[in-house]
């Protein structure tokens, strides 16, 4: 289970991003300052906007850091878990969303970025960054599709979304979450009280 830990979640920005990329730095460094995500101690952030399909500006945080990635041309805010989460699978899944979606949430409010940022929650890219514990392999898939299909169905209500692994084996152990809706951030932020 240990490698189930090192959780990523990737929820993409609505097309077209109305905000320059540069005005994240000062909303991150606002986030610093009143240390504004609950349960991490948020630490510096670093612009990696000059790299091609790279992290983009990222915040890093003692406990995970958060991005705004640029993977694939699809720019979107990527949570990455670095320290382990207290609880089983299922909890650890939700509490990754739980944290992705406050910051989706946060960034949609920013007064730094005054509403120009929405996300959608359409299509998310779930991913595990350990590929000795977490193989990208159907075997691995087949194994967590239940807890996933359980947390998720609390998260986005139950027969609304698919599950599609990404099959590249040179990639890390990366799901698809595709939903028949997209949902506000802060409508399913709801579903955690």
């Amino acid at each position: 289970m240990a490698g189930w830990q090192k959780l990523g979640l990737k929820i993409f920005l609505e097309e077209p991003l109305r905000a320059d990329t540069q005005e994240f730095i000062p909303a991150f460094h606002s986030w610093i300052q009143s240390q504004a995500v609950d349960g991490h101690l948020l630490i510096d952030v670093h612009d990696y906007s000059h790299v091609h399909r790279g992290p983009g500006i990222l915040l890093v945080a003692h406990e995970g850091n958060f991005s705004l990635d640029q993977a694939d041309d699809r720019p979107g805010l990527l949570y990455h878990r670095k320290q382990n989460l207290d609880g089983n699978r299922e909890e650890c899944i939700r509490e990754v969303f739980r944290h992705t979606l406050l910051a989706c949430s946060r960034l949609e409010s920013d007064p730094v970025l005054g509403g120009r940022v929405r996300f959608h929650t359409r299509e998310m890219l779930l991913l595990a960054n350990d590929r000795l514990h977490t193989p990208n392999s159907r075997e691995t898939f087949e194994r967590l599709r239940p807890e996933l299909t359980q947390a998720l169905s609390r998260i986005l209500g139950r027969g609304v979304f698919s599950l599609d692994r990404v099959e590249d084996p040179r990639e890390l152990f990366s799901v698809w979450v595709r939903a028949r809706r997209s949902f506000r951030p802060g409508y399913l932020l709801r579903r955690f009280n």
